[in-house]
């Protein structure tokens, strides 16, 4: 862990006055917790607010014995859920949106969001039958999230408000209005890429803000629309969290982008031979200030030096070693946010910005 963090752990556990005051002292609060669930190199991310809101990011793929909408479920069981309140697709993609059928034939589901209806997707010939399968999954009932989009959540007594605002979503950016002006000088230095015309480049941005912690999830988004979210303006700001874009491929995780977000922790959800690209892995790493990066599993087809340490790797992929997640938990009371690899049991604390 970089030393500049762990000085700052280390001040932050420092007794007031030679005084400890042992949390179970202080009224127990729930705090915000987010589950990276291992749908192996797909997506679900589960987030529960100090409410007991529930909101789920993508669902994994179907099949493999329900394998995902089982592995979800086992979140849920350790978050104290039943249901999912917000299900939100960030794009129509197998990996994201192929387990919402099985899922919602073993939880309730009470809001779906999507970027908008489909009615073709030209890199997937099954498209057809997949969205119908979703559709009837929603029953036709699906919120269209677009920029500048918010879900209002519930606030907890005794808890700052769970901030959700969409940042972009099929293929456009919120608007620079009321934003700062000041240009971004990282952008001198950016470049744009051929045109991606899969939905990828559609995918929906958010932020989630609670106090002072932000945590920014870009689905699958690629090169050009993230340069667009930081130039010529950084219309997204520093961020506490990063859920690494498009599993850690090199054709999203603009440089300019990790440059303008300035993550203090990253978490990549990649698979055992997919995402987890040595560019991306080096360009984080190579970040000011930056502290961490845990990776969902451990790339096999590079070296063990083109991954983070194995100690921040959730699945190292041997016949038995899958499945495991990895938690994140903020206290804001604290300033601080922590994250726990289940396959270790280890945690790390970072103060948040």
């Amino acid at each position: 862990m970089n030393i500049i963090w762990l000085i700052n752990l280390l001040l932050l556990l420092t007794p007031l006055n030679g005084i400890t005051v042992k949390e179970s002292q202080a009224p127990a609060a729930r705090r915000l917790t987010i589950y990276y669930v291992d749908v192996e190199g797909g997506a679900a991310t589960l987030i529960v607010t100090p409410a007991g809101e529930s909101i789920l990011i993508d669902t994994g793929w179907p099949g493999n014995d329900s394998r995902d909408a089982k592995r979800i479920e086992a979140a849920m069981k350790k978050a104290g859920i039943v249901a999912i309140d917000h299900l939100i697709i960030t794009h129509y993609h197998t990996d994201h949106f192929g387990g919402v059928p099985e899922l919602a034939t073993r939880v309730k589901i009470n809001q779906f969001y999507d970027h908008g209806p489909m009615t073709s997707l030209s890199e997937d010939l099954k498209f057809e039958q997949k969205y119908k399968a979703y559709l009837e999954a929603t029953k036709g009932k699906s919120v269209t999230l677009k920029p500048g989009s918010v879900i209002n959540l519930k606030r907890n007594a005794g808890s700052p408000p769970v901030g959700f605002q969409v940042l972009s979503a099929r293929g456009e950016v919120i608007s620079e209005t009321g934003m700062a002006s000041n240009p971004n000088r990282q952008c001198a230095r950016a470049e744009d890429r051929p045109i991606d015309t899969t939905d990828n480049a559609r995918s929906i941005v958010f932020k989630l803000r609670i106090g002072n912690f932000d945590f920014l999830d870009t689905g699958d988004l690629t090169w050009n629309i993230e340069k667009r979210l930081v130039c010529p303006v950084n219309l997204v700001g520093e961020i506490d969290l990063y859920q690494v874009g498009h599993h850690g491929t090199d054709t999203s995780n603009n440089p300019v982008l990790l440059r303008s977000i300035t993550p203090t922790v990253a978490i990549m959800n990649n698979g055992p031979r997919k995402g987890g690209h040595p560019d991306t892995v080096r360009n984080l790493q190579g970040l000011p200030l930056f502290a961490d990066l845990y990776q969902m599993h451990r790339n096999l087809g590079v070296s063990p030096d083109q991954n983070t340490s194995e100690e921040l790797i959730a699945n190292l992929d041997e016949a038995n070693d899958r499945g495991h997640m990895i938690k994140v938990e903020v206290n804001i009371n604290q300033r601080e946010f922590s994250v726990t690899n289940e396959r270790t049991g280890a945690t790390q604390t970072y103060p948040i910005k």
